[in-house]
């Protein structure tokens, strides 16, 4: 007689155990890591006043997350003073970071109200702003980018995705900002459903480089065949920084125009001078979440091109050549009309 399957015993064997401890909010932080840790997930310490993963231990913090307790009573010891950065994608698991309700597809609404998928809750004032916590299938590398899953809602939080959780004070708590969980236990599997609208990542994610690799890189990637095209990534970039963190809309931008650059279509120096100009004025110095936060992310953002298949880098480099040409763009242009 064949055995049935049944439905937890495949959940078990393609998904990470994953549980969210219940009253961290009147824990110590010491306690509430470990009990992160006990169920599965890994964490970080980090400077309660940003939300930046690398703010204590710095630069590689991916490698550096932990669920070792040994490690995590070295961190949280009495004395200091750092909220709890939850590593997702480590973990095994992906959040959907829920800013604005109103805007929510309506596919992904329908799966994260369902009372067994954990919520934390992040502000006083609208009570389904937050968190919403899946387990992803073992071998998958959903990234942070929201696919098919469109509109100003709110951000992924996927591989070296991170989310701060209770008892850390909410940096915005005077404007009625809080980290409280309103629904814990069983992390849920990811569902199919939201699993086809999610592009995983096709390379892995390589942190940073060193600064003379990117001297290397500017000093190599001068060539410029389209240099309109970085004033136009500027403006569409200016506009990111309305709809969300101006440390991804920083970043984003980063990774598009450096690409572009490593494709010869404008100079890579060039790109980043001019990215930093817009984003210290979005985002002054004494905001930053370190000092080095713009240089930070400009070497991981060429880390993630450098990575890119030369044939990937060709293509994008005429698709993009193609539809900037004049020709295309009075073409284009006659049809707005």
């Amino acid at each position: 007689m064949m055995a049935t399957l049944r439905y937890s015993d495949l959940i078990g064997k393609h998904f990470s155990e994953l549980s969210v401890p219940i009253n961290t909010e009147n824990m110590l932080v010491l306690d509430a890591a470990l009990g992160w840790a006990e169920n599965g997930f890994y964490v970080l310490p980090i400077d309660p006043k940003t939300k930046h993963a690398g703010s204590v231990v710095g630069v590689g913090w991916p490698e550096k997350s932990s669920r070792d307790p040994k490690q995590i009573e070295s961190w949280f010891r009495p004395g200091t003073n750092y909220g709890i950065a939850v590593h997702l994608g480590k973990s095994g698991a992906i959040a959907f970071d829920v800013d604005d309700p109103s805007q929510l597809p309506h596919r992904l609404r329908e799966w994260i109200m369902l009372e067994n998928v954990p919520f934390q809750s992040t502000r006083t004032n609208d009570p389904l702003r937050g968190h919403y916590i899946f387990a992803t299938p073992e071998g998958s590398n959903y990234g942070n980018s929201k696919g098919l899953l469109k509109g100003a809602w709110g951000e992924v939080r996927g591989k070296n995705g991170i989310i701060v959780a209770s008892p850390t004070p909410h940096s915005k708590h005077a404007e009625g900002g809080q980290y409280v969980w309103k629904r814990t236990g069983i992390v849920p599997p990811l569902p199919y459903a939201l699993q086809k609208l999610l592009p995983e990542s096709r390379y892995q994610s390589v942190q940073s480089i060193e600064m003379a690799e990117a001297e290397t890189f500017f000093a190599i990637h001068t060539k410029a065949d389209c240099t309109q095209l970085l004033e136009i990534r500027l403006v569409e970039g200016k506009s990111w920084f309305l709809r969300g963190s101006r440390h991804d809309a920083g970043r984003d931008l980063l990774l598009v125009c450096i690409m572009d650059a490593r494709a010869g279509l404008y100079g890579a120096k060039a790109a980043v001078e001019s990215i930093a100009d817009l984003f210290v004025s979005i985002k002054p110095q004494a905001q930053w979440s370190s000092p080095r936060e713009f240089i930070d992310m400009t070497l991981w953002a060429i880390a993630q091109v450098l990575q890119l298949p030369d044939e990937e880098i060709a293509l994008h480099r005429e698709s993009q050549l193609t539809i900037n040409s004049p020709q295309v763009q009075d073409w284009i242009n006659r049809h707005n009309d």
